[in-house]
């Protein structure tokens, strides 16, 4: 990561992440200083809306505000050229910012005056994903795909990608293809042996185009529900980085994003073996139980559940039962692709009961918890503001 001074350094990730490129660390980083204090989670919301007209309504106040060895000492590191693009503007704007928070005070005054924004219609998330071929071609599975590779036909509708042999005899090499689903897409996939996966949003899935001789073995980001052809010659392993779940037919969802801590595999029918990959210890699963799988610690709890709550996303519903809010805000960001940012942190923990259909508005599914009146949402553009509810 660039070695700047940490105004700056968080300025930079800010616009990185604006333009979408920001890699896992940088990412790590922002998010770790957004939630370090409330006063970096509302500036970071303010940044994110719409950059170029903050800052030319901000810079006459930063120049009147109490400020002036802040504002003299951020004006000669960044201030160089009036007819610079957008990228060094937001990172004037982060900058002058994160150095008034510093000083106590100055937020406040310019939030008083904050720029009105038209409101963004948050629509929920759709069949999008991508196909990226052994080779490399990508591939926007949101237009109409024919392929042949080794002997496969490669071919999708609206909402599934279908793998299916033309040949009597396919390629003895292997050739792996990967989907990849956005925030705010869900897509399903069937390969070639008839197994079919249903994948989630944020998510991403790495499998060989036909299978070989040995096992079948895909590699799972995020989260995904598996319906497994069965072949007792040829087990199905799917692989999430630090764990493996062993199969021969059955229905199961798997819940592995990069960013949680813990791993989830809840059964549906049938048995699967989850292997602990660095402590070589397993444990076996009968029907309508999840195992929770620490990737830090390698501990594991097991319990009987309703698996209904934890599939019913591949059938159009958002079923929760006595779950957080921080865990049910997790859930809406990846689907409608927005950001949360929680003002108050104690709220995090309110438990929530609700069964409502994937495809409404945002706003049907917040003004249902919004009906406890214990806590108070605010959208502006993508992201959701949630605050405890004082009246």
């Amino acid at each position: 990561m660039t070695n700047l001074p940490s105004g700056f350094k968080i300025a930079d990730l800010i616009v990185k992440r604006l333009e979408g490129k920001l890699n896992a660390e940088e990412e790590q980083f922002l998010e770790k200083w957004k939630y370090a204090r409330e006063e970096n989670l509302v500036l970071f919301h303010k940044l994110a809306q719409n950059p170029e007209k903050l800052y030319f309504t901000k810079e006459v106040k930063l120049e009147s505000a109490n400020k002036e060895d802040v504002w003299r000492q951020i004006q000669t590191k960044v201030i160089k050229d009036k007819q610079i693009q957008l990228k060094q503007q937001v990172m004037k704007i982060a900058a002058m910012l994160i150095a008034a928070i510093s000083v106590g005070g100055f937020l406040l005054t310019i939030s008083n005056n904050s720029v009105h924004n038209e409101p963004v219609a948050i629509l929920p998330g759709k069949n999008q994903a991508m196909l990226v071929l052994s080779g490399g071609e990508k591939y926007q599975l949101s237009e109409k795909v024919n392929l042949e590779e080794k002997g496969m036909q490669i071919s999708n509708n609206s909402k599934e990608l279908v793998y299916s042999k033309v040949a009597e005899k396919v390629s003895e090499e292997q050739t792996y293809n990967t989907i990849i689903i956005p925030k705010g897409g869900e897509y399903k996939l069937t390969l070639a042996d008839g197994t079919k996966i249903w994948l989630n949003s944020n998510s991403k899935l790495r499998y060989p185009s036909q299978f070989g001789t040995g096992v079948r073995k895909v590699q799972l980001e995020g989260e995904a529900f598996f319906q497994v052809a069965k072949d007792k010659e040829h087990p199905f392993i799917v692989d999430v980085t630090t764990a493996e779940i062993k199969v021969l037919g059955t229905s199961f969802n798997v819940n592995a994003y990069n960013d949680q801590d813990e791993i989830f595999t809840t059964l549906v029918e049938g048995k699967v073996e989850v292997k602990d990959d660095l402590r070589g210890v397993s444990q076996e699963l009968s029907p309508n139980d999840q195992l929770c799988f620490n990737k830090l610690n390698g501990k594991t709890s097991k319990k009987i559940v309703d698996t209904r709550l934890y599939t019913a996303w591949k059938d159009g519903r958002f079923v929760f039962e006595n779950r957080s809010l921080e865990d049910i805000m997790i859930r809406l960001s990846r689907w409608y692709d927005v950001d949360v940012f929680f003002l108050t942190n104690s709220i995090k923990q309110l438990k929530y009961t609700g069964d409502v259909a994937r495809y409404d508005n945002i706003n049907s599914i917040l003004d249902m918890i919004e009906v406890t009146k214990k806590v108070k949402f605010t959208i502006k553009d993508r992201s959701v503001m949630i605050e405890e509810n004082c009246k």
